[in-house]
């Protein structure tokens, strides 16, 4: 069943609402850690380079390239991306910057985390906490809440009521644990977004021919995945195999054109990696891994690239500290998915296979990543990109329960998403301890305290009331129509992304 324009039309103000939802939350629960893709964004901004010299020593992450200069171990996508949102807000952080270091030092910090002590000695402390923050809401925030948005749009045009479409975006959005990788700047959930969008891309729910247009923005996506980790490859192998079968119903030459448009639109992305690669380490083919000093992880196989390992599989989902399942249980049962037809809303034979292809294989490349076991240092990571897959399919078995039962692993799994992530910490029981000893202070409001701010009690109760003003807001203006000038532009744009109008 395909929605009608006038259903279509009545159900859009639901995307909307759905992104300011997920991007005020995401927002609100920000943490203040810069990480390693930090820094090559702050070189490119500061000196035009994404040579971090300058931070050698912050972080174990970078390295003395063969060549001279230092890099990051990983590919520079997610650093690139939030380059951009630095560079335009530049003259404020350089006024930040400046006043932070007329500031007087605080010689003995109430932390032992290192880079929060370099930071501190430097006098940049309030300096790279904005860096953090402005990472988290212009780049990690509304990627994924864009995401949840378009999973909204894409459910009603599936058939899905507007108002369970939105419920259910919701539910991925903040109940899942994308809320707690959105916290800081990170390359898994970007993958992880773009991964999801260029499914939700090429998907269509009355099957009709793929375009060239619309593999060329999926191979996109994929391609951007890829510059961001190399786990982007699965991404990559599936969308493809995704757009051929989407495609076969056309003629062959027909069929050749759509995966060529796919494939250029996955070129941009890799040709920057490639150029990446060689500058770096004259090489184009081989990873930067292949060139850091090697670490007990990258003791094993090729720089830490093994044959899946049955414990790693066991841990990345089970692990209290890390755990896939341990994170987020209700995402179990989209394994019964498969063998319940009788629902209403069910994802197509060939799309669910699709799936969970996708979710083997990342499952199987986190298996054989032994960086995987340094997971415990920043809690779940590498297995996010399976997080819409899983949840799509847990949601599909949930139509099968009682009412009530629906509800209450909904309210549960949210609270427990909310509280790891407001407490970030990397088991729930530490979670809520935390939580309580802080008395619901946030990670942001207890390190403005290790830098001087004057934190108080209040901070918490003014914080989440004004996230619940936000929210309440969002729900309660009235639905937001298109200016009548850019009419035809936002028809154009409709029509390509498949986002119903306004």
């Amino acid at each position: 069943m395909y929605p009608g324009r006038t259903a279509t039309r009545a159900g859009a103000g639901w995307n909307w609402r759905v992104f300011a939802t997920c991007w005020f939350a995401y927002t609100a629960f920000w943490t203040p850690y810069v990480l390693r893709e930090h820094f090559p964004a702050l070189a490119l901004v500061e000196r035009g380079s994404l040579n971090v010299e300058r931070y050698i020593g912050w972080t174990d992450d970078i390295f003395r390239g063969p060549r001279g200069g230092a890099y990051i171990n990983n590919n520079p996508g997610a650093s690139l991306t939030a380059a951009v949102p630095l560079l335009l807000c530049r003259p404020v952080l350089q006024r930040v910057d400046d006043w932070n270091q007329k500031l007087p030092r605080i010689h003995q910090p109430q932390t032992s985390e290192k880079i929060l002590q370099l930071m501190l000695r430097d006098g940049r402390a309030f300096y790279f906490l904005l860096v953090a923050f402005v990472t988290v809401a212009l780049v990690m925030a509304p990627a994924t809440a864009g995401t949840a948005a378009y999973l909204c749009s894409r459910l009603a045009q599936a058939g899905v009521r507007p108002v369970y479409a939105a419920q259910a975006a919701l539910l991925y959005g903040v109940g899942t644990p994308v809320l707690f990788r959105v916290a800081h700047l990170n390359h898994n959930l970007l993958v992880c977004d773009a991964g999801f969008a260029a499914l939700l891309l090429l998907w269509d729910p009355r099957d009709t021919p793929l375009g060239p247009l619309r593999a060329s923005a999926a191979g996109f996506l994929a391609g951007y995945a890829m510059l961001c980790d190399y786990s982007g490859a699965i991404v990559i192998a599936v969308t493809a195999l995704y757009a051929w079968l989407r495609s076969s119903g056309q003629c062959p030459a027909a069929r050749w054109k759509t995966l060529a448009a796919y494939a250029a639109g996955a070129a941009p992305a890799i040709l920057v990696l490639v150029i990446y690669q060689a500058w770096a380490f004259g090489s184009s083919i081989l990873p930067s891994q292949h060139y850091m000093t090697p670490t007990a992880p990258t003791s094993h196989g090729y720089r830490g690239i093994d044959w899946p390992s049955p414990a790693l599989l066991w841990a990345n989902f089970f692990d209290p500290r890390f755990g896939l399942f341990a994170y987020c249980p209700a995402l179990l049962l989209a394994f019964a998915a498969p063998f319940l037809t009788g629902v209403r809303h069910r994802i197509p034979r060939r799309e669910m296979a699709v799936l969970f292809l996708y979710f083997l294989l990342f499952v199987a490349f986190c298996a054989a990543n032994q960086y995987s076991w340094l997971q415990p240092l920043t809690g779940f990571r590498y297995l996010v990109a399976v997080v819409p897959a899983l949840a799509l399919l847990a949601m599909q078995t949930a139509q099968a329960l009682p009412r009530w039962l629906r509800w209450a692993i909904a309210v549960a799994t949210c609270a427990q998403s909310f509280v790891m992530v407001a407490a970030y910490q990397n088991t729930f029981p530490l979670a809520i301890r935390v939580l309580w000893q802080r008395r619901f202070e946030l990670p942001w409001m207890i390190r403005l305290g290790h830098i001087g701010a004057p934190v108080t009690p209040l901070w918490p109760v003014a914080g989440f009331a004004l996230l619940a003003l936000a929210i309440a807001a969002v729900w309660l203006v009235p639905r937001w129509r298109p200016l009548a000038g850019r009419e035809h532009l936002w028809r154009m744009l409709c029509r390509f992304v498949s986002v119903p109008r306004f």
